[in-house]
């Protein structure tokens, strides 16, 4: 997906730097933190917590410094107890933690403290797009961010991974998706399954930083914005606790399931597989328009539920496109179906919380 249509209407947001960091020993001594928690485990194609299948269901709520700027910190308590999830995506722009990263760690650490505090499960997303070196997208000036805010080099995310393993290794409960959106070819627009070496081998290093401090479960990619899977069932990441991402959106193979189911290679019978993005938009036009009846249904029947997926859904914003909430703070369309559809899954799920 191109970026610009993931934050489309957004009201312009003030760069926010110079945060104070908050002690660490504040966020540890909250209920959810104290390596008490049982480790996630990956059972073939599934994940287990306790013993017990876990699917992740739930939310993306975007970064804390532009997207979440003006978000309350109750958020997270309705996330869990009106739209039924157990998990939330958390995002880091790079350009953000390049500016500053101690004012952004501690603005992370304050979303994730609330999250976990609602029993939530967390994925970390390094909200990086492109590739260093192929393809290296700017935002718009609209935006008023910097241009180069989505854009990372690999010593940097395994700055940002290193910190993060430090940071988190005594939660389980905190899953690492290790970079958003990676594409090598602006104009590749199917699943080839290429760049799956190069990506694979970017992954195996920042895997190896995060391993010398943490055994968190890795969430990994492969291009066509997370949406090319492709190749990756025949040359696998070799670290046992690593499992992967999808991101799908109505543009990609437009109506022809059969096409989208394609671009996961098989990859979901063998290897837990999470949609960490995904959504549709009525009002839109353009790559993200969709309807209950033409993507929503069809989508959680053909993938989500048919293979019981884990999902997060794009993004609980007012503006940030596709809209889980409407200009009022209620539910958008997308958002009423997704709440409902979050309801379904918790009243037969089985899992425990993430204590």
């Amino acid at each position: 997906m191109a970026p610009v249509s993931r934050h489309r209407g957004l009201s312009r947001r003030r760069f926010v730097a110079g945060l104070g960091a908050l002690p660490l020993a504040a966020i540890n001594g909250s209920r959810a933190f104290g390596g008490s928690s049982p480790r996630i485990e990956i059972d073939g194609s599934s994940l287990a917590y306790g013993g017990r299948r876990l699917r992740l269901t739930g939310i993306a709520v975007g970064d804390p410094i532009y997207i979440r700027a003006d978000r309350p910190a109750s958020d997270y308590e309705g996330i869990a107890r009106d739209w039924f999830a157990n998990c939330v995506r958390i995002s880091v722009f790079p350009g953000h933690w390049r500016s500053d990263p101690a004012g952004t760690g501690a603005a992370l650490d304050r979303e994730i403290s609330l999250a976990r505090a609602q029993s939530l499960f967390v994925i970390i997303d390094w909200h990086a797009i492109g590739f260093p070196g192929y393809y290296e997208p700017t935002v718009p000036a609209e935006w008023g961010l910097p241009p180069d805010v989505l854009l990372s080099d690999l010593k940097e995310a395994a700055g940002f991974w290193q910190a993060m393993a430090r940071r988190y290794f005594h939660d389980p409960c905190i899953l690492f998706e290790l970079w958003n959106e990676p594409v090598a070819r602006e104009k590749l627009w199917e699943a080839t399954g290429e760049h799956w070496p190069l990506f694979h081998d970017a992954w195996t290093g920042l895997i190896g930083t995060i391993r010398n401090d943490a055994d968190n479960i890795v969430i990994c990619t492969g291009g066509y914005w997370a949406h090319d899977l492709v190749g990756v069932r025949d040359h696998l990441i070799a670290d046992p606790r690593t499992i992967y991402a999808w991101h799908s959106y109505p543009n990609a193979e437009r109506g022809d399931f059969a096409a989208r189911e394609a671009t996961l290679g098989g990859l979901h019978r063998i290897k837990p597989v999470i949609v960490t993005e995904w959504g549709f938009c009525p009002e839109c036009t353009g790559e993200l328009h969709g309807t209950v009846d033409d993507f929503g249904r069809p989508f959680v029947e053909k993938f989500l539920e048919k293979y019981q997926m884990s999902h997060t859904a794009w993004c609980f914003s007012q503006g940030a496109m596709p809209n889980l909430l409407d200009a009022s703070d209620e539910p958008s369309a997308f958002g009423q179906f997704v709440q409902a559809m979050l309801k379904r899954s918790s009243a037969s799920a089985d899992w425990s919380l993430a204590k």
